[in-house]
């Protein structure tokens, strides 16, 4: 059960990356053909704290970390990891659309620097087998 839903975590990981990647080359193909760059200071001030506050807050707040309350069984354990990973990974993608959003509204280069800063940290929350092993292991109390 832990290697299939490893292999999930994985899987759901890479198609999501591939899937952002080619959708920012498109984004950024299309900006750079079609939009005349538009000023807009305060959305531009605003992304770049959302997208740097969202990121820690992401990274930091949504750790898929569990108490020992919450894995009274193997079972439990695991989907209340599960649940969490794709919570954190649900709302990196939503930064990421919305950086690119604000790329085709505005035509500003910095939304393309947010989105690239939003898909490294993508790169923080690669499944790790080991990691899942040690959050989802039943200690027994003596």
């Amino acid at each position: 059960m832990l290697d299939k839903t490893y292999r999930n975590l994985r899987l759901s990981y890479f198609l999501s990356i591939a899937v952002i990647l080619i959708a920012f080359v498109f984004d950024v193909l299309y900006t750079t053909k079609y939009i005349v760059p538009s000023e807009s200071v305060i959305l531009e001030r605003w992304a770049i704290i959302i997208t740097l506050g969202g990121i820690y807050g992401i990274l930091k707040m949504l750790h898929p970390k569990l108490k020992k309350e919450d894995k009274p069984t193997t079972e439990i354990a695991l989907k209340k990891y599960v649940t969490k990973y794709y919570t954190r990974h649900a709302t990196l993608v939503v930064l990421c659309v919305f950086n690119m959003s604000c790329l085709i509204i505005t035509g500003l280069k910095n939304f393309t620097f947010l989105t690239i800063i939003t898909i490294f940290a993508f790169f923080l929350c690669i499944p790790n087998k080991k990691h899942l092993e040690e959050e989802t292991k039943i200690i027994d109390e003596v």
